[in-house]
């Protein structure tokens, strides 16, 4: 009992002096994060405050209403907004109490990113030192697992570097295995769940991680024992995914409302890595920071730095090459430990690398990341570089054994014990300097006494819904403006920093903000983004009213000097907004309630071609109009239910198919808008009539129908003669004076003028050489003279246009931020052959408004 307890101490001071140590290196590197913990961040990056967002709305919700925990505060009127980013659970749990303590955002994520770094070099020393039996080894896996090059990069983005689950769950993975002790596969399962639900990145590692493990020690596996240890894993596994599984839940529910809430393989190509990656280093690097040949400079968000430093790759190597001898006795010569730990974590540091270059590696697709990529698996990945925090763990641990078997082999050679220790010491000394950062910017954050005195008098107002404006000037690009496919491309660098820092703010008031940052950009906030560029015009007020936003909040530290006399002017003059306070740089701004359209206010028709081809796919609309006295803003994701169906001339049904659509967000008073349908098939040749059906849903009950020919496919494209026009409709057949950088809808008539059917759809069509009929859309230039000057844009038109049909074509524009004559030409454009047919001119005058550029 007396040597247990002896056993005991000694492990208590080994570990306490190693997390001390540990707890210096990160001071140092983090210099002089330590003096401004409670008031400034290592990063001014978005991430950074975002993070802190995410773990003030966990320590709140927790524990008060667990049930609303993803029905964050930003992003108004979308729902599960947390679902938009990381969850950060277990880090929340952490930091709660720090929160709950000081009511300091920034001391807690401070706190915790110390805790993280400290607490992942000393999971990884407890892995290395199980599997090497070396307390150097350890030493030196931990330094380097906690402190790479890459995470130094990543020093604002807490839920990458706080990893100190991944190695206790191999940590307790091995012993399990050698042990059998339900202790040891309980908390192998622990770590697991802990490690997943910190980062959903950590999810997709872990689960690498674990089918490595399993394929390898199964491949090595001889007993029925080894075959049920196995099995227990799994097990333990699959316990550990029905505890995520209502933490994703929430994902999976935004996905089946939002179809582009995933990455798709171009942005993984975008941000996977180069072979010049292997060779980027941190500028705050001592020893690389001035960026020598070969070397290549660190560029944030653009580049990764995954050069982990020479000496880390010369012990990895000597982990491989130093070879055992017949009377060492170290662990880390042991066969076992050697083939289940060294040679393991080989594999998974190529494995690593590999998913590094993401979809492909040059030219070649990458099997190794396009499986699971296909499987669904990493669909949440944006950033295929971030599967370097793999090979970080697994140089680390190589480098562990490098570093014991130097040692043994220098104290071998010596004859003497202190000489292996000495040359550990000082290998561990060098790996310090290779790695060491020093000095690093400190970015002062407001809290609490130094925020805007106007979220202390939000904070008093209840149960209110806010905008905080100007907004960011989003540049030419976009192209589309139509519900559900507006493009988004601010054009000011400010623009992440600046909504990140609102909902930074909104922790001190709790209100729901249409203000949001994260990954993920909802259509609602893009909609709403691209409406407010023209605000105050009396668009922008209307959807705000529709919305049920119940203030604006103006910075006035965002307006240029020369425009402030302009805005104040607009901001007074007008109607359906009023001054609530001024709070110096900020102001209050009411939106005043007044009557808004229902659902009860639209009126929907049916739009479709005359002749459909039989036996294929085909695209049709309703027509929405809002008819009530006042806007209306529909904000549903869910998709609604329509159901199809063809009745023959005696009214036997031929086909029947159902479907979903989704609502238009926003309509002014007479505005009108479509909402796109396709059809899967077409029945046989023949005269039909088509029933529409809308069953339930935000539009309530409606049948609608139209009399419709289904011909042979060749007859359609007989002599293939694209031709067509544009027209005005409606009301615009006389353009007045519009809002500079406003949306702007109009109302058109198209007609198809030759001999083939067009095709509305031109999303994912794959287009070839052998298409049989135009993919055809409306372009829209300004012009000033002869001269394009400002973005080329499109919209869909609302179904495939048969030969000789005339369709109505509801559209929405954004006009040119800088105010003057325009002439707006619309003509229709085919995806292959571009313009064709007839084209229209408008002649628009862009009134001038504060905002806009001189």
């Amino acid at each position: 009992m007396q040597a247990w307890k002896g056993l005991l101490a000694r492990r208590r001071t080994e570990y306490a002096l190693v997390l001390v140590f540990f707890l210096l290196i990160t001071i140092i590197f983090t210099w002089p994060l330590l003096l401004h913990l409670h008031d400034g961040l290592t990063n001014n990056s978005s991430d950074t405050l975002c993070n802190t967002w995410i773990i003030s709305w966990n320590s709140k919700t927790m524990f008060t209403q667990p049930a609303r925990l993803f029905q964050a505060n930003s992003f108004y009127p979308s729902r599960d907004t947390l679902a938009y980013s990381e969850i950060l659970l277990p880090i929340s749990l952490l930091a709660s109490p720090i929160y709950y303590t000081t009511r300091n955002p920034i001391l807690a994520y401070n706190i915790l990113l110390v805790l993280g770094m400290v607490l992942s070099a000393f999971g990884c020393y407890l892995l290395v030192k199980e599997l090497t039996g070396s307390r150097w080894g350890a030493l030196a896996a931990g330094i380097f697992y906690a402190f790479c090059p890459y995470k130094m990069s990543l020093i604002g983005e807490l839920h990458l570097l706080f990893a100190p689950f991944l190695p206790l769950m191999f940590l307790y993975f091995y012993r399990y295995q050698q042990t059998g002790q339900r202790k040891d596969l309980v908390l192998f399962g622990l770590f697991f769940l802990l490690q997943s639900l910190s980062s959903w990145h950590y999810l997709v590692f872990c689960a690498f991680a674990v089918a490595l493990l399993l394929v390898w020690t199964a491949v090595f596996s001889r007993h029925k024992r080894d075959w049920l240890r196995l099995a227990g894993v799994l097990a333990a596994v699959l316990i550990a995914a029905a505890l995520i599984l209502p933490f994703a839940l929430p994902y999976v529910r935004v996905h089946s409302r939002l179809p582009d809430f995933e990455r798709s393989r171009e942005d993984a190509e975008i941000f996977s890595a180069v072979p010049g990656d292997y060779l980027r280093v941190v500028p705050e690097s001592l020893v690389y920071g001035s960026t020598p040949p070969p070397f290549r400079e660190y560029v944030p968000g653009a580049t990764a730095v995954l050069y982990p430093g020479l000496l880390v790759l010369i012990l990895a190597l000597a982990g491989l090459f130093v070879r055992r001898r017949e009377n060492d006795d170290l662990l880390a010569f042991d066969r076992n430990s050697y083939r289940k730990g060294f040679l393991f974590f080989l594999l998974f540091t190529v494995v690593g690398i590999i998913l590094t270059f993401g979809p492909s590696i040059g030219s070649v697709d990458n099997p190794v990341y396009m499986i699971p990529y296909n499987l669904g698996i990493l669909k949440i990945i944006r950033f295929p570089t971030r599967f370097f925090l793999m090979v970080s763990l697994g140089l680390a641990v190589m480098a562990g054994y490098g570093i014991a078997r130097i040692a043994t082999r220098i104290s071998q050679w010596r004859r003497n014990l202190g000489a292996g220790r000495l040359a550990a010491a000082a290998l561990i000394f060098l790996l310090l300097l290779e790695l060491a950062t020093f000095n690093l910017v400190i970015y002062p954050i407001p809290v609490w006494g130094q925020v805007p005195d106007v979220y202390s008098w939000l904070e008093e107002q209840g149960d209110v819904e806010v905008v905080e404006l100007p907004a960011t000037i989003l540049g030419p690009g976009s192209v589309r403006y139509d519900d559900w496919h507006i493009g988004f491309m601010p054009a000011q660098a400010d623009y992440t920093t600046r909504e990140a820092l609102l909902q930074y703010y909104s922790i001190y008031h709790w209100k729901r903000i249409a203000n949001g940052y994260s990954g993920y950009l909802p259509f609602f906030y893009r909609r709403i983004y691209t409406e407010m560029q023209a605000f105050p015009s009396q668009r922008s007020v209307d959807l705000l009213l529709a919305l049920d936003i119940d203030y604006v909040i103006w910075h006035w530290d965002w307006v240029d000097a020369d425009m402030e006399a302009a805005f104040r002017d607009r901001l007074s003059s007008t109607s359906g907004i009023s001054l609530e306070g001024d709070f110096g740089n900020e102001s209050v701004f009411r939106i005043e309630k007044r009557a808004t359209a229902t659902p009860e206010d639209l009126e929907v028709s049916m739009a479709s071609p005359h002749e459909i081809p039989s036996g294929e796919g085909f695209n049709l609309a309703f027509m929405l109009r809002n008819a009530g006295d006042g806007p209306i803003a529909m904000a549903v994701e869910d998709p609604q239910s329509f159901r199809l169906r063809f009745l023959d001339t005696r009214g036997n049904e031929a086909c029947e198919e159902k479907g979903e659509y989704r609502v238009p967000f926003f309509l002014e008073p007479g505005e009108e808008t479509y909402v796109p349908l396709q059809a899967a098939a077409a029945p046989g040749r023949g005269s039909y009539t088509m029933e529409l059906s809308l069953s339930g849903g935000l539009l309530g009950e409606w049948e609608l129908s139209k009399d419709i020919e289904v011909m042979e496919p060749g007859d359609l494209i007989a002599s293939a003669v694209l031709n067509g026009m544009v027209r005005a409709g409606g009301d615009h057949a006389e353009a007045g004076p519009i809002e500079a950088d406003g949306t702007l809808p109009l109302s058109l008539e198209v007609d198809n003028t030759g001999t083939i059917l067009w095709r509305s759809s031109w999303e994912k069509e794959q287009v070839g050489t052998g298409y049989p009929y135009g993919l055809v859309y409306v372009g829209a230039l300004w012009m000033q003279g002869e001269e394009v000057v400002w973005e080329e844009q499109a919209a869909v038109l609302p179904c495939d246009v048969s030969p000789g049909q005339s369709i109505e074509a509801p559209i929405l524009l954004r006009s040119p931020p800088v105010p003057g004559p325009y002439r707006l030409v619309l003509g229709l454009r085919d995806k292959e052959l571009d313009w064709f047919g007839e084209i229209f001119v408008m002649e628009f005058e862009v009134k001038e408004a504060a905002g806009t550029p001189p």
